[in-house]
């Protein structure tokens, strides 16, 4: 089945107001894509803009989209996942209310119960956000 086709809701563990991702928009073995409109009650929106803790929140719920969609493949529950560490973040740009974002993540390394991601966040075509992301039971 096509990541597009799961209802997010289906592949995260967050719930609204709390969700970050709109559609996970693809997924391969190792990476996955999603997406986000961001709209003017957004809990990470400030004075029309959002926030940094909106965009690495946002790359994470990409890789618990991504994790939810390998466990819905191979019949498995939905699973809480946790930030453990972030390391070599750069925020370029902080995007504005009722834009369009979407986010890359690829899977560097799982190892002892960590999976280790490289997060990028992009508006309009350019990378505003990158990260590594350690995350815990993902």
């Amino acid at each position: 089945m096509n990541p597009c086709d799961y209802n997010v809701l289906d592949l995260i563990p967050q719930r609204p107001p709390l969700q970050m991702i709109d559609k996970l928009l693809y997924a391969d073995e190792r990476s996955a894509k999603g997406s986000l409109h961001i709209t003017s009650d957004n809990l990470f929106c400030e004075s029309g803009i959002f926030r940094e803790s909106g965009l690495i929140e946002f790359i994470a719920q990409t890789a618990a989209a991504f994790t939810g969609y390998r466990n819905k493949l191979n019949s498995s529950i939905v699973k809480e996942g946790y930030i453990g560490a972030i390391k070599n973040l750069e925020i370029n740009q902080l995007p504005p209310v009722d834009a369009d974002i979407q986010a890359e993540i690829l899977v560097e390394n799982e190892i002892i119960g960590f999976t280790i991601v490289t997060g990028k966040v992009y508006f309009e075509g350019l990378c505003i956000a990158a990260c590594e992301m350690r995350i815990l039971g993902a």
